[in-house]
């Protein structure tokens, strides 16, 4: 009965804590990882989102003489247009918090008419449901 092989109760407990604590460590970087993809995911989201924005004000700034920014400040949406508000700036996923101006910006409030004749300093703020927040701010100009 001495020529028995086989492994013990206590090994087998030993090779089980050890596999626990192996998977317990993948689970959570695993874990970690994805927390951190879906941050980066949604930032990047934002900087498009809020690069779309400045590109459509820019192209109605070197396009026209004059526009209209009408921002509502309950949605905290905006949208641009020539004669009226025509085109929606930015995403319905994000908030939209608009500072510009010429000479000296200001928060937007209601309709604002924008003349292309002088450069206009803008910065916008972007906000998603979790908290997270984008900013970018620049100058548009005519040459």
């Amino acid at each position: 009965m001495k020529d028995q092989r086989g492994f013990t109760l206590y090994e087998l407990l030993a090779a089980l804590s050890i596999l626990m604590i192996a998977s317990a460590l993948i689970y959570g970087v695993f874990f970690g990882f994805n927390k951190n993809y879906n941050q980066i995911s949604a930032k990047n989201n934002m900087d498009q989102t809020a690069n779309l924005i400045i590109a459509t004000i820019k192209q109605y700034h070197l396009k026209y003489d004059e526009y209209i920014i009408d921002y509502n400040t309950a949605e905290q949406s905006a949208q641009i247009g020539v004669n009226t508000s025509e085109q929606i700036l930015g995403d319905s996923r994000y908030t939209l918090q608009i500072i510009a101006g010429s000479p000296e910006p200001e928060p937007f409030t209601g309709k604002k008419v924008i003349y292309s004749n002088s450069p206009l300093s803008i910065q916008l703020i972007l906000r998603d449901n979790t908290g997270q927040t984008y900013e970018i701010e620049t100058m548009i100009k005519r040459y």
